[in-house]
């Protein structure tokens, strides 16, 4: 066996042992189940685990860091920086677990967990952790909060001489731990709901992005074969892609016809972390999957053609919710969370419509393709938009009652459960274990903090 073999052989065996054997679990932990975790592990070992709270969320939760290792790298760890993705709270839980067991397994970092980035938006998604998870299902508890209250894209920066980002309170607590710790790593830990997983990175080589996508194929996870869902990301490999700055990404959508600050608020983490050198890994994990996302067989139909059905349900979808936002209009008080990110819904797909309108590409779209449009960004947005929309409105007949609130409600009900019957008949897809997902999570984070140890491209 040559060198370069035998130091694979030994990276994947630090992966196996330090992820070790994930429990097998049916829910996803709340934000007060993985905080009442966390003080349990740090009583049981307080001088290998320390607990600290580095800023507060808009609704005043606390927002807390674990950090455990004592390495001169430093590792940072973002759990929920999106609400309705909590697979990163129980990767979290797991790999603090193993990692404070043993100081060995801290691979020479020290690592700082933060917990949830948003448990406000992440506790109006609580009501769907422990449930059976169906994609229809999942939707009806659904909530994403709007662009401009989403922590991870609020930080400052600037385009073409415009400031850009008005960080929020759980932003300026990560700008605060990014620049006293100057990480040399931060791992954010995202969904990508249904079809296949990928990865983000800021660099790495072939070995790197095989590395992370074989985490996928051993836990029988499809690796997502369409395009990246970060405009002007570039392809590292199949399901692996540059992060991009916010520069690449508003060029990008310029250059689309799409106004650049009209549908982002500020830049990422690369972007403020990028003055520190740090090295960027995103993990974007289905919580169901369908084997015909890579389904490489010719459709027929070119993917321009499939492209601008895309944009023609975006629009059918955002002048639904308009309709209803208007028609109760005197009612709405702009104070609902639902109220405020169905107004940012309509935004951003009528943007994704002009974006996906604008593309050229006349080859033949392979049938995978295709599903991915249908079912993945179409069905999607169906289901995000629709369950809020009916959480705003089944909200209002709570609180505001009125003829015109019933009326608009039976109406979109219908409309949504045709939506919700399309999805369970032809895409309902197969929900992933908790545990496969956090198996996946945790050696993706470890595989990355071992090419960190071993002074390996990232």
């Amino acid at each position: 066996m040559d060198k370069g073999a035998e130091d694979e052989v030994s990276v994947v065996d630090d992966v196996s042992k330090i992820v070790g054997a994930v429990e097998r679990i049916d829910a996803f932990p709340t934000v007060d189940e993985l905080s009442e975790f966390v003080d349990r592990l740090a009583g049981a070992v307080p001088d290998r685990v320390t607990v600290a709270e580095i800023g507060r969320s808009r609704g005043g939760d606390p927002i807390r860091e674990v950090l455990v290792g004592s390495g001169a790298k430093q590792v940072v760890v973002i759990g929920n920086p999106h609400p309705n993705e909590p697979i990163g709270m129980a990767t979290i839980r797991h790999l603090l677990g193993r990692l404070a067991a043993d100081d060995a397994q801290t691979l020479d970092a020290t690592w700082h967990f933060v917990l949830c980035l948003d448990p406000d938006g992440t506790r109006l998604n609580e009501g769907w952790f422990a449930k059976a998870r169906t994609r229809t299902g999942v939707a009806r508890g659904f909530y994403r909060p709007p662009a401009a209250e989403q922590p991870e894209w609020c930080f400052p920066t600037s385009w073409r001489g415009t400031a850009v980002g008005a960080p929020l309170p759980e932003t300026r607590a990560l700008m605060r731990l990014i620049d006293r710790t100057s990480p040399a790593l931060i791992v954010s830990l995202h969904n990508a709901d249904f079809g296949g997983g990928f990865f983000y990175t800021t660099g790495g080589d072939r070995d790197y992005w095989t590395g992370l996508t074989d985490q996928l194929t051993a836990a029988g996870v499809p690796i997502y074969a369409g395009e990246p869902d970060v405009p002007g990301a570039r392809t590292w490999a199949p399901g692996v892609f540059e992060l991009p700055s916010f520069q690449r990404i508003a060029d990008t959508l310029a250059a689309e016809g799409v106004e650049p600050l009209a549908m982002m608020y500020g830049g990422g983490i690369r972007d403020y972390a990028a003055s520190h050198g740090t090295a960027l890994l995103v993990c974007e994990l289905p919580i169901w999957v369908d084997s015909r996302v890579t389904d490489d067989a010719p459709s027929g139909h070119s993917m321009a053609s499939a492209l601008c059905s895309t944009a023609t349900a975006y629009e059918e979808v955002a002048d639904i919710v308009l309709g209803a936002l208007d028609r109760l209009s005197d009612q709405l008080t702009g104070h609902s969370p639902f109220e405020r990110a169905l107004t940012d819904s309509v935004r951003a797909l009528r943007g994704n419509a002009t974006a996906k309108r604008s593309a050229t590409d006349s080859r033949t779209a392979t049938l995978g393709e295709i599903f991915i449009e249908d079912y993945v960004w179409v069905g999607v947005a169906r289901l995000r938009a629709g369950g809020m929309l009916l959480r705003l409105l089944d909200e209002e007949t709570r609180y505001r009652p009125s003829a015109e609130v019933a009326t608009e409600r039976t109406h979109f009900a219908a409309i949504f459960e045709k939506w919700c019957t399309d999805i369970e008949t032809n895409a309902p897809g197969h929900p992933i274990p908790v545990h496969r997902l956090v198996r996946i999570q945790s050696s993706a984070i470890i595989t990355a903090a071992t090419r960190l140890r071993d002074n390996l491209p990232l």
